[in-house]
């Protein structure tokens, strides 16, 4: 019985993980012959979807590796002798953890990578079998290895994260003579964690942080220098690593190739290229600094507490596992005082802007020129060919650049190139006085060349909106009585074709004639074509989709705006570029400002029935004083409502008839209990959905397994993005799932995040139009993705203990919304769905990016589940988006969290537990429960969760089988306390009507020996 009560309780999350009820579809009269498969399968079967995941994967890893140096030893000759060196290779890094854990048993190991390709020599193998692997210790003075319990997985974790395990190069002296005139080739492996970022401080070895080599890697592949014929560094690290020291001088490494997390193919990729079956072609997403402790985000990176305000533990977890519950502590922050300099953007400006400033030079072979600040920058990787690249035409008008670049191929052997567009916009007087930053370049836009044979050419044509170059301006006043708007200023942009961040190999010079505030009612055109309707070709048609018309975006970060302001607060800037370098706080401790302390009280003492900001006080934002219609009979289905626009009059029709009271339990299990699933809602016909985790393939058996993201990204191809989508949505459609717990599109504002390995890129563009890419191929599958964590959760360091977060919204839109901005704006998909009275199925294309996973760090001083300025005024808002946003996985306690969260623009709760919001019954928790239906229907509805559902169809459930086991133990427990019953009355009765035969035996006396 205890079984079945504790089934029930978690009934969505084994109907999730085991399998629910199937859809029961009682067709409408005169459709039983209708075509219902709106997201047709590809393939027969959930192994043969996978086995075209596999081969997509390949690809990926093909194009993501990244060749970093090269002295001319690669590509080696196939068959010839390799000895492979190092933990790495033993016990590789394919995977994340947490979300991005996969399932995939078929991986390529390293050594049948290695083995499809050369012969490997067994000796070095033997030596390291019979081997164990140790680590440094902490530095005196540190932390310990194990001293991180920010989180769940820190506090499971025990401090293994943090260890570097290698072998001690003594096991390899007796071999020196075993791998003469072998390529030696060093694994070196890093992994990612979620919870867990990685350690900032030193080793005892020496070892300055976790992303730096330790002395027994280093001597491994002095090892292999001394005694091998040459020697191949492959960096299977999840993060960037500091990689001087085998760029030159006494480690100096023959070549360096990064494949890092590699997935189930990863390695067969690596074999692969340093064969030279294949030509890597993959660029970094990220740039590699000589020295990460210089980095300017260093300094406000990790663990830092207020000693002025507290905050306490909510998490249930604590309830379960011993030492989860932290209790009450002095808050965590986290000040990004870089601003809109991360990664190249600062590194290209410190190189215009200091004098003393060395960037670094590289020769031919990657190898060091002249040592600086910067190791590779971004957007650099290595060919075995070579290619011409130069500006063929620019055109420059109607608010349009558009440049057409002409590449061939002048080398010996079939490659593809990258192109990298990047432009450079003034930094004027009025920058200088109100805050405004420029980089000294940014990238305008990109593509991958087709694979060309030697002499062979194409044409690219790269475009962008010239407003696209605009900057956003935190303190301008509007003619609306708003403040903040984007900025595009008079003057001389440059225009550069580049090999990366910093190579420049052609230059376009053009002039804006007028500078243009963006405010008001004339927002940039990304914007107006966001809050455009579609055509049925997804074509913005420049008719606004809100009667108030089109709305430019405006300051909705006030808070932070004016904490970052505070005077002892500092911010890097160009007019004092040396004078505002970011400092770390004194001991990692900070006082908070009144203005962080008014809005922590604020959200720590909300009240829904009394609060004045999403409460039922009148002067809410949200308040309303009639409840929304109920128990309507428009004889509506979820499903009639595919194919209509968000804002159908058909949805106000549909909505009206939820009954509140009648579907209470499914109501609060859709809204409040959303882990891994929706439930389904009666009155509407909404069918339940399942729901996963996958950034790096799917959180099932028998999936697919990916590499890591920034691998994923370092192939700079939409089109293979886009069929990396499919692909994935493809096996979705094989096992029955709805909807992707991804991508990541976080920016990777620090090397040290814990999940760099989930997220893309250091830069928005990019991650932006990827995401795009595999949202848009999987919405061809009628999977919505929740692209996550939204927004500015760049590390896992007390990520889920309310980490205030703060950042000027210049910032905050350019660097760290501008992934999410881009994906919601440009995803599209094909949608079919039954267009008339008679059955026809017709085709139309939808903004496809119809999920939002909201983050656990607080923006300023809220949580981003509940930060209504991002929830609502920017995402629906500014950029036009229709669906479902849902929280990251986050069991507490506190029900007016959930109250808070519906309020401000989040629909779904991802918690496993019963844990409904306070306020149910009032006129706008209601409203704000139909607002949240309305997003979970219209992500639903557009969905393959409709498959097999013809218009005017009823939907019921069969029970789940897992349901039923429960009941059949229920039933067999019942009868046989039945039958123990029944047999102790009969022999009771027995034992009256015959006493003698229940007389006990007389007990015989004992014998004495």
């Amino acid at each position: 019985m205890a079984l079945t009560v504790a089934g029930n309780s978690f009934a969505s999350v084994l109907d999730s993980y085991l399998g629910g009820g199937h859809v029961v579809v009682k067709k409408a009269p005169g459709t039983s012959a209708w075509n219902t498969t709106y997201n047709a399968k590809a393939t027969n079967s959930m192994q043969e979807a996978k086995t075209k995941s596999d081969a997509v994967s390949q690809r990926v890893t093909d194009e993501g590796i990244v060749m970093l140096k090269n002295d001319g030893v690669l590509p080696l000759k196939e068959q010839s002798i390799v000895s492979p060196f190092g933990a790495g290779y033993m016990d590789p890094a394919y995977s994340g953890s947490g979300a991005a854990a996969t399932t995939d048993k078929e991986m390529i190991t390293s050594e049948q990578g290695l083995k499809h390709y050369f012969k490997v020599n067994d000796a070095t193998v033997q030596a390291m079998k019979g081997a164990k692997t140790s680590s440094p210790g902490a530095a005196p003075g540190t932390k310990a290895l194990n001293a991180d319990k920010n989180s769940v997985q820190a506090i499971m974790d025990k401090g293994k994260s943090a260890h570097i395990d290698e072998y001690d190069p003594s096991i390899y002296t007796p071999l020196a003579d075993k791998v003469k005139d072998t390529t030696g080739i060093v694994f070196i492996k890093r992994s990612g964690s979620e919870g867990i970022d990685k350690r900032t401080q030193g080793y005892d070895d020496g070892t300055p942080h976790y992303l730096a080599l330790t002395a027994a890697e280093k001597n491994t592949i002095k090892f292999a220098k001394d005694h091998c014929a040459s020697v191949i560094v492959v960096l299977n690290s999840a993060n960037p690593m500091e990689l001087t020291p085998i760029m030159g001088g006494e480690f100096e490494a023959d070549a360096i190739v990064w494949t890092g997390t590699t997935g189930s193919r990863g390695f067969e990729s690596l074999g692969r290229i340093l064969s030279g079956k294949v030509n890597p072609s993959g660029r970094l997403t990220d740039t590699y600094p000589t020295d990460f402790t210089k980095d300017p985000t260093f300094a406000n990176f990790g663990e830092y507490h207020y000693t002025n305000t507290k905050v306490k533990d909510q998490s249930v977890l604590g309830d379960f596992m011993p030492g989860a519950n932290r209790g009450t502590i002095d808050r965590p922050y986290v000040e990004y005082e870089e601003g809109i300099y991360v990664g190249y953007r600062y590194y290209e400006t410190a190189s215009v802007e200091d004098p003393d400033f060395i960037y670094g030079r590289l020769n031919k072979n990657g190898g060091i020129v002249q040592p600086g600040a910067v190791a590779y920058p971004f957007g650099y990787g290595m060919s075995y060919t070579s290619f011409d690249r130069k500006l063929k035409d620019v055109q420059v008008s109607g608010g349009k650049v558009e440049a057409t670049v002409e590449v061939k191929n002048t080398g010996k052997v079939a490659g593809k190139d990258t192109v990298q567009l990047y432009y450079t916009a003034p930094y004027t007087d009025y920058d200088r006085s109100n805050h405004v930053e420029k980089s000294a370049t940014e990238l305008g836009a990109f593509a991958k060349t087709k694979l060309l044979q030697p002499g062979a050419g194409q044409e690219i044509k790269l475009k962008f909106s010239e407003d696209d170059m605009a900057s956003y301006d935190y303190h301008h006043r509007n003619h609306d009585g708003s403040t903040g708007a984007y900025l595009l200023e008079a003057g001389n942009y440059m225009l550069q074709l580049k090999n990366n961040s910093h190579d420049v190999l052609d230059t376009y010079q053009f002039t804006v004639a007028n500078t243009q505030f963006y405010e008001g009612n004339n927002p940039r055109q990304s914007d107006k074509d966001a809050q455009s309707k579609l055509n049925d070709k997804g074509e913005p048609t420049g008719k606004p989709e809100q009667k108030a018309g089109f709305k430019a975006p405006s300051n909705r970060f006030q808070t932070m705006n004016a904490y970052m302001d505070e005077q002892g607060v500092t911010q890097l800037s160009r007019s004092n570029w040396k004078g505002t370098f970011p400092t770390a706080p004194e001991g990692r401790k900070g006082v908070a400002p009144q203005v962080a302390l008014d809005e922590f009280s604020w959200f720590d003492k909300f009240d829904p029935d009394t609060d004045k900001v999403l409460g039922n006080d009148k002067a809410s934002k949200v308040y309303q004083d009639k409840e929304p219609k109920s128990k309507a009979k428009h004889d509506l289905a979820l499903i009639d409502l595919r194919g209509e626009d968000y804002n159908s009059k058909k949805w106000d029709q549909l909505l009206d008839q939820i009954d509140w009271q009648g579907d209470k339990k499914s109501i609060t299990e859709v809204l409040f209990k959303a882990a891994y699933q929706t439930a389904a809602i009666p009155s509407i016909d909404k069918p339940a959905t399942v729901d996963k985790d996958g950034a790096m393939g799917w959180s099932i058996k028998g999936a697919s397994s990916w590499a890591g993201a920034n691998v994923i990204a370092s192939t700079w191809n939409v089109n293979l993005l886009k069929e990396m989508g499919e692909a994935l949505g493809e096996e979705g459609l094989q096992s029955g799932l709805n909807a992707w717990y991804a991508p990541g599109v976080n920016t990777h504002r620090s090397p040290f995040s814990g999940r760099v390995y989930e997220y893309y890129s250091e830069d928005g563009l990019l991650s932006g139009k990827l995401a795009a890419a595999s949202i848009s191929g999987a919405g061809n599958k009628g999977i919505f993705s929740y692209l996550k964590h939204f927004a500015l959760n760049e590390q896992e360091t007390f990520r889920d203990m309310y980490l205030a977060t703060w950042a000027n919204e210049q910032a905050v839109r350019e660097i760290y919304l501008k992934p999410f901005e881009i994906a919601v704006k440009e995803a599209r998909s094909t949608e079919k769905y039954i267009g008339d009275s008679k059955g026809t199925m017709t085709t139309k294309v939808i903004r496809s990016a119809t999920g939002i996973m909201s983050s656990q760090n607080s923006i300023g001083g809220v949580i981003g589940f509940a930060h209504r300025g991002l929830l609502t005024d920017v995402l629906r808002g500014e950029w036009g988006f229709h669906g479902a946003v849902i929280t990251d996985l986050y069991p507490t306690k506190q029900h007016q969290l959930r109250d808070m969260t519906l309020r401000a623009g989040n629909d779904l709760f991802m918690n496993q537990m019963e844990n409904a919001a306070q306020d149910y019954d009032s006129p706008t928790a209601r409203m704000a429960m139909r607002k949240a239906l309305h997003n979970i229907g219209y992500a639903t509805v557009n969905s393959n969760a409709m498959n097999g559902i013809t218009p005017r169809s009823r939907l019921g459930y069969s029970m789940s089988p897992w349901k039923k086991l429960l009941y059949g133990i229920d039933v067999a427990i019942v009868v046989v306390a039945a039958l123990i019953v029944f047999w102790i009355v009969r022999r009771g009765l027995d034992e009256k009507a015959n006493p003698d035969r229940y007389k006990k035996p007389k007990s015989r006396k004992k014998v004495k020996a």
